[in-house]
C-alpha cells in the first residue's frame, strides 16, 4: 500500500508566449500567475524546468557552464533565466538530459531543413545542444538540456 503525501509544489511543465506577443512582458505576467496559483492552492513552491532563450547561440557549451554565466551586474546572462532570478527564484540544478528526441536521418533532415551526409555531431537551428547523426543506424539523437528553477 502506498502512503499518501500532500503536494507542496506546483511544477510548470510547459508555458509559451505566442511569437507575435513576445516582448510585451507577458512572460513575467505568466510567471506571476503561476506563483499566485501556487499560493492560492497552498503550495510552498513553484518549479520551472527552464529552456534558456539564448542557449541556442552556444550549443557547444555544456548547460552547467552556461547556467553560471553572468553579466557585469551579477545577473544571469540568459534573459529568461534573468527574469526568474529578478522575481526571486533560485537555480536548483541543471538537467543535461531533460529531453531525448530521436528520429531517422530523413526525419531530421526534414525537421531541420539541413543535410547530414556523414555520421557526426551537427549544430541545428534553435538547438540548445548538438544533434548526433548515426548514418549506419539511420538515426539522429538530440538531447536537450534545461535549468530547474524554484520560486517560493
Amino acid at each position: 500500500m502506498r502512503e499518501e503525501t500532500e503536494a507542496t509544489t506546483l511544477v510548470v511543465c510547459a508555458a509559451q508566449v505566442h511569437p507575435e506577443r513576445k516582448g510585451a512582458g507577458l512572460a513575467g505576467t505568466l510567471l506571476a500567475a503561476f506563483r499566485n496559483l501556487s499560493a492560492t492552492a497552498g503550495y510552498a513552491h513553484v518549479i520551472v524546468p527552464l529552456r534558456p532563450t539564448m542557449k541556442p547561440r552556444y550549443p557547444l557549451t555544456p548547460i552547467d557552464v552556461y547556467a553560471q554565466w553572468t553579466r557585469t551586474d551579477g545577473l544571469p546572462l540568459d534573459p529568461w533565466l534573468r527574469t526568474h532570478v529578478r522575481m526571486g527564484a533560485t537555480i536548483l540544478d541543471v538537467a543535461p538530459r531533460s529531453q531525448v528526441m530521436t528520429g531517422t536521418v530523413a526525419q531530421w533532415e526534414g525537421w531541420t531543413r539541413m543535410l547530414f551526409p556523414v555520421s557526426g555531431e551537427y549544430v541545428i537551428p534553435d538547438g540548445l545542444s548538438t544533434l548526433r547523426i548515426d548514418r549506419d543506424a539511420d538515426e539522429g539523437t538530440y538531447i536537450e538540456p534545461n535549468i530547474w528553477i524554484q520560486h517560493r
